[in-house]
């Protein structure tokens, strides 16, 4: 118990050290916080906070009271969040006291970690006798990012954390005192179930901090700290591209032994780029909000098939591509991802709302809203999201390849694909570009574009529309926003 849990390091550099123990006592003090605001079993806890200690105070707090974990992202405005907090009937909000406007009206706690918050949970006793759960008893309400319209509340119980441990032993590699950092907001799937739960379970040795998008704020952080497993996303490792290559190798990351990505898909550039500039093969996971842990993806003990590739199945769980009237497809046949219930990190329903959740079970499978295919050897292959499919002239085309292809292109930092509505063709395929320092945008470089589609793609494929943008809208997790494009 004496050993490091946590190195929570700020925006100034400045360090804090917490032990096992430290939590224990920690989340005890929460506890009896909470229940001082009357919180008790089966209450929807709302923690709005940024990446700090007194998040994980606050989780094994909620989860020692009996009451249920609901995060939020810092950065949500005040609609965000009394739209997640009235839509589950919240008890109580955890709010940084600068967001104080943003809960204005609602039951609240409001954390400032050098004034009256601190001081009054260190009057707080350290002792207290956890709630007696089940391992069907709610413990968390993760709400979708809302890339395809309004946020649902997916729960999870109690069980998952078996799901949590065994993913982060045997997938992740997480041992005790093994030095990692889990770069996702804990309001994220990843961030809640591998950066707390999952490292804490194992015994880990967590950096929390909050990631920049330079090269001196990401890499100079793994060197420093000596981070041996780094799970990140690939938004922030294609922000890390747009800088200057060279400088990757001025950071000692000869003691980082894996790279993990999870939350998009991976595009073979990036892995390309880690490779050749990082030293280490980038190792994707796929996995959603509603199945609560890892799926499909790798785990270094099978050989890595090309750039392009989800990997395969990494746990006792069947998954299968279906066609539209959902029953399995050959090897290479295009279609639904499904998987078929359950495990225990499945979620067990949306929050109020049974027919969204029941919505997504066709035929005994789990539908998972994303299009795939696998190969003869189990190898699973992403296409798109459902939603995001172009119907261009009667051909399919899905963005992500069309994507793919673009930031093979030397001056293309981000990119974009969404179809658009055209009398002729019916949906037409636009690209929004975010250029590389250096470039400018200009008619070359979109006829370079276009040709680096049709002749890798296909014609149909080829972008009608490119547009030039400073950045992409994207959700908390990092995911493009093509809705609102």
């Amino acid at each position: 118990m004496d050993e490091r849990a946590l190195l929570y390091v700020d925006r100034l550099g400045r360090e804090e050290s917490w032990s096992y123990k430290d939590l224990d006592y920690m989340s005890n003090r929460v506890a009896n916080l909470l229940k001082s605001h009357g919180i008790k079993k089966g209450d929807r806890v709302f923690v709005y906070l940024d990446r700090s200690p007194e998040t994980y105070f606050f989780i094994l707090g909620i989860f020692k009271i009996g009451a249920i974990y609901c995060p939020l992202f810092p950065s949500f405005g005040p609609d965000a969040v009394r739209e997640r907090f009235s839509d589950c009937q919240g008890s109580l909000i955890v709010a940084e006291a600068k967001l104080s406007e943003n809960v204005e009206g609602l039951p609240s706690i409001l954390v400032d970690r050098e004034g009256e918050f601190r001081r009054r949970l260190l009057s707080m006793s350290e002792d207290f006798e956890s709630v007696k759960m089940s391992k069907e008893d709610y413990a968390i309400i993760h709400y979708t990012s809302g890339t395809t319209g309004k946020p649902k509340g997916a729960v999870h119980c109690h069980g998952a954390i078996m799901s949590h441990w065994k993913t982060s032993k045997d997938i992740v590699g997480l041992r005790p005192g093994l030095k990692c950092w889990f770069t996702a907001d804990p309001a994220w799937v990843t961030g809640t179930s591998y950066g707390i739960l999952g490292s804490l379970s194992t015994g880990a040795d967590i950096l929390v901090a909050e990631p920049g998008y330079r090269m001196n704020q990401v890499l100079g952080l793994l060197d420093k700290y000596k981070i041996e497993i780094w799970y990140t996303a690939p938004t922030l490792l294609r922000m890390l591209m747009r800088e200057d290559p060279a400088k990757a190798k001025e950071y000692d990351l000869s003691h980082l032994k894996k790279i993990f990505s999870a939350g998009e898909a991976l595009n073979p550039e990036v892995c390309r780029w880690a490779e050749d500039n990082l030293g280490l093969t980038v190792y994707n996971h796929w996995f959603q909000t509603e199945t609560g842990s890892i799926i499909i993806g790798y785990d270094g003990t099978f050989p890595k098939k090309g750039y392009d590739t989800m990997g395969k199945v990494l746990v006792d769980v069947e998954a299968e591509i279906l066609d539209d009237n959902f029953n399995p497809m050959p090897p290479g046949g295009k279609g639904h991802l499904a998987l078929k219930p359950s495990w225990p990190s499945m979620f067990l329903n949306y929050w109020g709302n049974p027919e969204k959740y029941a919505e997504k079970f066709k035929n005994g499978w789990y539908i998972t809203g994303d299009l795939a295919y696998k190969d003869e050897e189990g190898y699973f292959y992403y296409l798109s999201r459902e939603d995001d499919v172009i119907n261009t002239a009667g051909h399919l085309v899905t963005p992500f390849e069309v994507e793919s292809v673009l930031m093979s292109h030397p001056s293309v930092a981000e990119v974009a694909v969404k179809g658009m509505p055209d009398k002729l063709m019916g949906e037409a395929v636009k690209a929004f570009v975010v250029l590389k320092s250096g470039y400018e945008p200009g008619p070359q470089l979109e006829i370079e574009y276009r040709s680096l589609v049709r002749n890798r793609v296909s014609p149909f494929a080829s972008p009608q529309e490119i547009e030039f943008m400073d950045e992409l809208p994207k959700t908390e997790t990092g995911k493009i926003i093509r809705r609102i494009l």
